[in-house]
């Protein structure tokens, strides 16, 4: 699992209609784009934005619209393209801010086969490591999204290594590198998670 509070800035690519929901509850829906980096290493970012607040400025977002919207941003991973899904909280219209998504990241999932790497920097230890989120998508067939973690946090971790569960939430960081977006995540807290507790 994952998931983010975010604000995104962007400027709209689908304008909005009304959509029937799979509980029969009407929401608003469009589409934003966000450009992400800068020079070489930038990209844009597709998202699907979904609203069912009671602002009835929001059914008035029309293509190439500047907006900024809050809400809660969720990644799904098909094959080996990544969607973006953004349940939507408000929306500003008119905005002159420039494209951009920040916010916290919460995550469930398992940490990679290299574990934790520990560094020594200036101004004290820290380490980083990667982990993944699946999801099944089919009969014996799963989705994996990685996220890089960097944790600058006091504890060593000496518990965490290779494949360990964990729940972890931080500040979200978006990065383009070469075209390719990667998911980052500054560590506030970290902690072993027990499955079978999540489960629904």
């Amino acid at each position: 699992m994952i998931k983010s509070k975010v604000t995104v800035i962007g400027t709209v690519t689908r304008s909005a209609d009304i959509k029937n929901g799979r509980d029969g509850q009407l929401f608003i829906s469009f589409g934003m784009r966000v450009r992400l980096g800068d020079g070489d290493d930038a990209a844009d970012i597709d998202i699907s934005v979904a609203y069912d607040g009671d602002d009835e400025d929001a059914l008035f977002t029309n293509k190439d619209d500047r907006v900024k919207v809050q809400g809660v941003l969720t990644f799904k991973k098909m094959g080996d393209q990544t969607y973006y899904n953004l349940s939507a909280e408000k929306i500003k219209h008119d905005v002159t801010e420039a494209d951009g998504i920040s916010g916290t990241l919460e995550f469930r999932g398992t940490v990679g086969a290299k574990g934790v790497v520990q560094h020594q920097g200036k101004k004290g230890a820290f380490r980083h490591f990667d982990a993944y989120s699946a999801e099944k998508v089919g009969d014996d067939q799963y989705s994996y999204i990685w996220v890089h973690f960097v944790d600058f946090g006091d504890d060593q971790r000496i518990w965490m290594g290779p494949k360990t569960k964990i729940k972890a939430q931080g500040a979200l960081e978006l990065q383009v590198y070469k075209d390719r977006l990667s998911i980052n995540c500054r560590v506030d807290e970290v902690s072993k998670w027990v499955k079978d507790e999540n489960k629904k």
